[in-house]
Order: structure tokens, then C-alpha cells, then sequence
């Protein structure tokens, strides 16, 4: 029996494991990678004439979700509590994730619309390919093959070559003779000898029945056309756009994707400060073309449709002004990282095709073929 005079003995609370020393950095790894994030959030909203900075940090925003699910992994096999840091800002800018990765695209079509459905397809060909950049002749023609399998109704092309020279290929004579297309919207920046001309090129089955565009008086050589195309009893009106690059040369994407390998210091310091001012003009330069082409848009009398090279991902602040309360087909039908710049660099979706509420769009695709610099992009639309 139990003697009352003596207290019972309460048993010792286990000492809580320490959290071990080698693992400090990789929590306040996490925390740079949150705070990074938290500023990222801030990219679509301030200009880059002012912020450019940031729109570094939106280029880099899907590797930064595989760097938070990484610390996700990690702190699941180690410390599980330490896994809420990343939870929450990842949760905090949810509604992002959607515009980068899609898990199945939708093929099917809406129960009722007025008009269409029309497909329509935007590639930047690079010139299909004049410079032999890959073996000029077989690429053109297997861009001519492609765009006959993906047979659509309305195509935007940019970077679009021209010539009624003998000794070139006659790609708009030869689209509008193989192809559906008896209507077309065409405008060049450049011509030069053996009257070569640049610029960029909208075909369409349907009628256009009114066209123009928009003046980059910054940059003379970027192009934005609108095409008001009849969809029987409805008209849209079709931006297409190729805006500023950020005219890396192939020895600025030489020194990127080299990283790893350059050792000195005074190479690396020279190399950066190149890239970073050829990074900040093409951020400046096209937060300008896209306000002149959402002034434009919003004086629309019918409702529109953007498809281009952007040179510009989701999460930047000129994508963010030009959707606007727009639509992404991307992210109403696509699938997977939808990636559509090809090259050294690694690849991000800088092509996109927005569109006016009014409109449906399923079946967007992002096509595999490796012809340009560029994957095409297409998808199915209708006027509700």
C-alpha cells in the first residue's frame, strides 16, 4: 500500500530531440527560398521600369516551386513542422500555380456557342529557318508539314519571311495555295536586298473584314497586327504579336548555360552585368508595347483574342497587365509546364494565346515538333 505521507512520483517529461546543428543552414536556406517567393508575388504588379529586378524573380518562379518541394521532401523525412514555412508561401501564391503547370487539358467542347468552333494556331518559325540555322530546306518543309497536320483556321505566325525573289521559297503565295486560307493580314519591319521582308503574317479560312496595327515607336522592329475575323453572325478581333526579345546572343547563352564551368572572376562580373542590362531593357521595353496593346484591346468593339510571342512568362507583370480579366487557353486546356521556348536556356511558356470572356477555348496544345526556337501553340475556340 501506497504510504500517503510520501508524494507519488511524476514521471520525467522526455527531453524534446534538439534539432542537429549540420541541418541550420538548410532552414535558413528556406527561408532566403520564402522570402524570395514573397517577392516574386510582387512581379505582376509592379512595373519593370521601376522594379526589374523582380522580373528576374518571376523568370525563375517554376524552379523555385521545385526548390520549395525539395525543402518539402526533406523536412517530411526530418523535422515535419519545418514543412509549413514552404507550405504556406507556396498556399499564399496558389492561384499561380495554375498558369504554370496543368495536370489534363480538356478536349471537349461547350454544349452551345453562336459561332465557330475555329482553330487557331500561333508559331514564331524564325524565319522558317532562312539562316540555315538547322538545314534550311528540310525544316522549312517540315514547318509546311506541320502546319498542314495541325490544318488550322485562323494562323498567326511571327518572325515571318517574305520574298519574291527567284531564289527564295515564296511562303505566302504557297500558304495561301496549299492551304485553306483565302484571307490574309501581313506587315513587315524589314526589308532588304532580293526584296526580303520581316515581319509577321496572320492566314485565316475566315473573312477579315477589317485590320491595323499597333505602333512600338521604341522599337520599330516588334510587331503587333489586329485582324477582325467573321465568325458568321459574330466578329472577333485577333492580336498578333511578337514583342521585345531580350537579344541574348549565343555567347550570352553560352556564358548561362555555362555557369557552372566559368572560374574567373573578372569573366563572370563582365559576363553578368552584359546579361543583366540586356535583361532589364527587355523587360522595360515590353512593359511599354503591352500597355499600347491593352489601351487598344479595351476600345475593342468586338470581343478579342491575343496570340503571340510574348517573350514574357505568366508570372511577369506585362503578361499581368495584358490578360488582365482575359482567359488563358493554356490554363483552360492545357496540360503539363507548357514550355514553348526551345534552346540552351531552360525552356518557359512565353507564348500564349488569351481571350476575351465571351469566347470558349479547349483542345489547346502545345506542339512537340523542333523546328524553330519556338514550340507552336493552338487551340479551339468559340464565341458563347
Amino acid at each position: 500500500m501506497r504510504d500517503p505521507a510520501r508524494p507519488e512520483a511524476v514521471p520525467a517529461t522526455p527531453l524534446r530531440k534538439r534539432f542537429p546543428l549540420w541541418q541550420y543552414p538548410l532552414w535558413w536556406a528556406n527561408g532566403l527560398a520564402a522570402g524570395a517567393l514573397l517577392l516574386t508575388y510582387l512581379a505582376p504588379h509592379l512595373s519593370p521600369e521601376h522594379f526589374w529586378m523582380l522580373g528576374l524573380l518571376a523568370l525563375a518562379y517554376p524552379y523555385q516551386l521545385l526548390v520549395h518541394l525539395g525543402f518539402l521532401l526533406w523536412w517530411a523525412l526530418f523535422r515535419p513542422r519545418r514543412m509549413l514555412l514552404s507550405v504556406a508561401v507556396v498556399a499564399l501564391g496558389w492561384g499561380h500555380v495554375g498558369d504554370h503547370y496543368q495536370l489534363l487539358g480538356s478536349s471537349s467542347a461547350p454544349a452551345e456557342l453562336r459561332s465557330g468552333p475555329v482553330k487557331l494556331m500561333s508559331w514564331n518559325v524564325r524565319l522558317f529557318d532562312l539562316y540555315n540555322w538547322t538545314g534550311n530546306k528540310v525544316t522549312r518543309d517540315s514547318i509546311f508539314a506541320a502546319l498542314h497536320r495541325a490544318d488550322a483556321d485562323i494562323l498567326c505566325l511571327q518572325e515571318f519571311f517574305q520574298s519574291s525573289d527567284k531564289r527564295y521559297f515564296k511562303t505566302r503565295s504557297a500558304l495561301m495555295k496549299d492551304f485553306r486560307y483565302g484571307h490574309l493580314h501581313e506587315r513587315y519591319s524589314q526589308k532588304t536586298r532580293f526584296d526580303q521582308h520581316f515581319g509577321i503574317a496572320t492566314f485565316s479560312a475566315h473573312p477579315i473584314v477589317a485590320k491595323g496595327h499597333i505602333a512600338f515607336p521604341d522599337n520599330p522592329n516588334n510587331q503587333c497586327i489586329w485582324s477582325d475575323i467573321a465568325l458568321g453572325a459574330d466578329t472577333i478581333r485577333v492580336y498578333n504579336a511578337h514583342l521585345a526579345s531580350y537579344h541574348l546572343g549565343d555567347k550570352d547563352v553560352d556564358f548561362i548555360a555555362g555557369l557552372d564551368t566559368v572560374r574567373e572572376s573578372e569573366a563572370l562580373k563582365r559576363g553578368g552585368l552584359r546579361i543583366l542590362k540586356l535583361l532589364r531593357a527587355g523587360m522595360k521595353q515590353r512593359a511599354s508595347e503591352v500597355r499600347r496593346i491593352a489601351e487598344h484591346m479595351a476600345e475593342s468593339p468586338h470581343p478579342v483574342v491575343y496570340c503571340g510571342d510574348m517573350n514574357d512568362v505568366p508570372m511577369s507583370y506585362g503578361y499581368h497587365l495584358l490578360r488582365g480579366d482575359m482567359r488563358d487557353a493554356f490554363r483552360e486546356s492545357g496540360s503539363g509546364s507548357g514550355g514553348t521556348y526551345i534552346g540552351k536556356l531552360p525552356s518557359l511558356r512565353i507564348d500564349h494565346i488569351l481571350h476575351d470572356p465571351r469566347i470558349r477555348s479547349w483542345d489547346f496544345t502545345t506542339h512537340r515538333e523542333v523546328l524553330s526556337d519556338h514550340r507552336a501553340i493552338s487551340c479551339v475556340l468559340g464565341v458563347e
